[in-house]
């Protein structure tokens, strides 16, 4: 299981190659895994590390991944813009998945990706406010394994 490579590619799929933005909103500026020291420019999407549960049945390995992703859409500076932000992201980010729930990723046992939750309000990053829609991802993955190696 190569978790980056998911995290990866979740971020792929929330980046601005693969989504139009609202009407009068820019494009994802940044989409990425890797979190920066920073947000330089928004509205940014990080993929975090997941958690994980795991299940063994013989020689298979079923795996429950539970990523947080985080919008980072305005600075709260101007809230009215923000709070706007947040109801006009809403419906394409929970839509985002559709289409593509393996992400491309059935080489690593990914079956399917799902939006398990979301929420919006405010969060900061590097000590700058933001507003925030956080979805939590669920990835599930079939595996199969040797117990003897």
């Amino acid at each position: 299981m190569d978790v980056a490579a998911i995290a990866a590619a979740l971020a792929l799929r929330y980046g601005a190659a693969a989504i139009t933005p609202p009407t009068g909103f820019d494009d994802i500026a940044q989409a990425t895994h890797e979190l920066p020291n920073a947000i330089t420019t928004t509205p940014t999407a990080l993929v975090y590390p997941p958690e994980a549960e795991m299940a063994y049945s013989g020689h298979k390995r079923s795996t429950n991944l539970v990523f947080p992703v985080r919008f980072y859409l305005a600075p709260t500076s101007d809230r009215p813009r923000a709070t706007a932000a947040l109801y006009a992201w809403w419906e394409v980010l929970a839509d985002q998945l559709e289409g593509s729930y393996d992400l491309d990723q059935t080489a690593n046992g990914v079956t399917h990706a799902v939006v398990l939750g979301m929420s919006a309000g405010t969060g900061e990053y590097a000590e700058q406010e933001y507003a925030v829609i956080e979805l939590e991802i669920g990835v599930h993955l079939e595996q199969g394994f040797n117990p003897s190696t």
